[in-house]
């Protein structure tokens, strides 16, 4: 049987701007329908079992407050499909009745795309409904490379990942600023080619799928939320670190973003009013002060070895060898950190931030540190800023891409 989410065909265009919101802008209040409620339910269901594993039947049903009857019609549909299999049962109950069958997700169920197309290089996943990647493709290219450069390194790992796949949909993250609604990259500072494609179209057209686009740290947040350590946080930040810097929000489980994908780019907020140019024209950008440009610059200013490719994990290396000034930059790279989250924290108090990037290579010294002027810097509420570090390999954003290709085709925003 082919795989549709509600049943419906996954190939009809769908309106698909909201579906990743908070709150849609300027829209009124909306009826929900049957089949909104269906497919809701449905993503529940696979939040659930995301969150905590196999479970049968009866553990569904009270786990989500409703009667066995109710959780076998949302569940129907979902192993129909094959995105859901039943396990081996086990030992029956002491007080009786028939052994449970936990559920998990089928391996050969519905497949999912993912696509990162980042300033360096294109990478893409084919990846089952339970998160775990199958096939895996990445190309490097050079940032002045020409836009037919870049669209034919993209549609070599986007065959060979998805070609003679039937796949649900494909989630892109795109570094640099992009069109959620359109599907197109609007710019990006570091690779100029890259400004103005439209991928969704692109990808779309070639595979035959809905295609969805979103700004990169969003799209890591939603890998965080579906399939990483934000899987049982309501609310968090998840941070890129690195050459750029970037949030990705969750509030009250759902991640936040503007109208057509605005938003998000929290590098670009002031934290210097009369700091150093920015590449994207303003001045004081805390991308200025945190970033492996500043700190390769800074550290070649220091006359520190290996200046000009440092990061965090060679910091934190120094530091250890007790090399003059490296402990002291450390501090100064969290601090400057800390700087741009807890402005966050004074508005969204989102209270838990999942690190991605440079910082986790500098492990538990750079945590700590992130934690001591986050908790310095931001409101004392009793219970400082939890400060996470993704594990690696880190393919958040690849799994996130996954995620949201979930979270539009379940409808989970009723």
């Amino acid at each position: 049987m082919k795989w549709s989410p509600g049943m419906t065909d996954v190939r009809e265009p769908r309106d698909v701007a909201g579906a990743l919101h908070l709150r849609t802008r300027g829209s009124g209040p909306r009826l929900i329908t049957a089949s909104r409620i269906g497919q809701a339910n449905r993503a529940r269901v696979l939040q659930v079992l995301h969150t905590g594993g196999p479970a049968s039947r009866a553990q569904l049903a009270r786990e989500l407050s409703v009667n066995r009857a109710t959780i076998a019609t949302i569940l129907q549909p979902l192993i129909d499909t094959g995105a859901l299999v039943e396990g081996p049962a086990v030992s029956a109950p002491v007080t009786g009745g028939k052994p449970a069958r936990p559920l998990w997700f089928g391996h050969d169920g519905p497949m999912l795309g993912g696509v990162q197309i980042s300033p360096d290089r294109v990478e893409a996943a084919l990846m089952g409904i339970d998160g775990g990647i199958r096939l895996c493709e990445s190309v490097d290219y050079g940032r002045t490379s020409t836009a037919e450069h870049l669209r034919a390194a993209i549609i070599a790992v986007t065959d060979k990942c998805f070609q003679g796949q039937e796949i649900i949909g494909i989630g892109v993250a795109a570094s640099g600023m992009v069109n959620a609604s359109t599907g197109q990259i609007i710019s990006m500072h570091l690779t100029p080619a890259l400004g103005g494609m439209e991928i969704g179209n692109f990808l779309g057209s070639r595979f035959g799928v809905p295609v969805l686009v979103d700004h990169h740290p969003r799209v890591q947040a939603l890998g965080d939320r579906w399939f990483g350590l934000g899987r049982n946080i309501q609310d968090f930040a998840s941070v890129y670190t690195g050459e750029a810097l970037g949030f990705g929000i969750v509030y009250c489980g759902e991640i936040v973003r503007g109208k057509d994908g605005a938003g998000g780019e929290s590098g670009h907020t002031t934290v210097q009013l009369d700091g150093i140019q920015c590449r994207c024209g303003r001045n004081g950008c805390w991308e200025t002060i945190a970033t492996l440009g500043w700190l390769r610059e800074t550290a070649g200013t220091l006359e520190l070895p290996a200046a000009a490719t440092m990061d965090c994990r060679q910091l934190v290396k120094l530091s250890r060898e007790k090399v003059p000034d490296a402990e002291k930059l450390l501090d100064t790279y969290a601090r400057n950190l800390a700087v741009g989250m807890a402005n966050n924290e004074q508005v969204l108090a989102s209270g838990t931030y999942i690190m991605h990037g440079d910082v986790c290579g500098g492990g538990e010294p750079m945590r700590l540190a992130l934690k001591r002027w986050m908790h310095e810097f931001s409101p004392h509420r009793g219970v400082p800023p939890v400060i996470l570090l993704a594990a690696s390999p880190d393919q958040m954003s690849l799994l996130g891409g996954g995620g949201m290709v979930l979270s539009s085709a379940f409808s989970t925003i009723a």
